[in-house]
């Protein structure tokens, strides 16, 4: 077959594993190393996970959710309700963590790499932390349903419903973001954390944004 098509048929172990044992066996090795280095990989980014630092709430939430499992975000992560009416999305900028507006808010996250989240609900409004963050910015969110979820289309994730026992209305949404590095490296993995407590206003606050500067 090399000599007369120019064709090595060791490239056709895919095409001829079902009736050659030894392609079956190639194709089969093949996959098998392939499963062992995303496992591999997948239990690094956990451990990466495990290692960033918990969140100490100066009060008490309602809810307190740490996700298990580091998050994989393919086109950043989205919240809106269809029920949202006249809810401009333009109010925010265009170019930062996040994007949007008070009916429509999108988090603008790095898809190389998984996320670490952790998300809280208060009935009042939390202190203000900035130690520990590369990005702190507040926003204004409405919710006409009392469903308040960010979550990725594209990847499937979907975090923990944001709102107050259901509550509809106006909210606050703060959202800190951080680098975590690993092993020498500054860009290990991503720190999210969401605060959503009751609240009016829709002015968008920053609390410190080390990346821009």
């Amino acid at each position: 077959v090399r000599s007369v098509h120019g064709l090595d048929v060791r490239g056709l172990s895919g095409t001829l594993a079902g009736i050659c044992p030894a392609a079956d066996a190639a194709v089969k090795a093949r996959q098998a190393a392939q499963d062992r280095e995303f496992e591999a990989w997948e239990a690094e980014e956990q451990r990466k996970c495990d290692a960033t630092p918990r969140h100490r709430p100066r009060i008490r939430p309602v809810k307190a959710i740490r996700l298990k499992e580091p998050q994989w975000v393919d086109a950043g992560l989205e919240m809106y309700e269809d029920a949202a009416t006249n809810a401009r999305d333009d109010v925010y900028p265009q170019d930062g963590l996040v994007l949007g507006g008070p009916g429509h808010l999108i988090l603008n996250l790095h898809a190389d790499h998984r996320v670490c989240v952790t998300v809280e609900t208060y009935a009042r409004r939390p202190p203000v932390e900035v130690k520990g963050w590369d990005q702190v910015v507040e926003v204004g969110y409405h919710s006409p349903t009392g469903r308040m979820v960010f979550n990725d289309g594209l990847s499937g994730t979907a975090l923990p419903d944001l709102s107050l026992h259901g509550r509809k209305g106006h909210y606050r949404i703060r959202v800190h973001y951080a680098w975590f590095p690993w092993k020498g490296e500054r860009y290990g993995t991503q720190r999210l954390l969401i605060m959503a407590y009751p609240g009016p206003g829709d002015k968008f606050v920053t609390y410190r944004d080390r990346l821009r500067r």
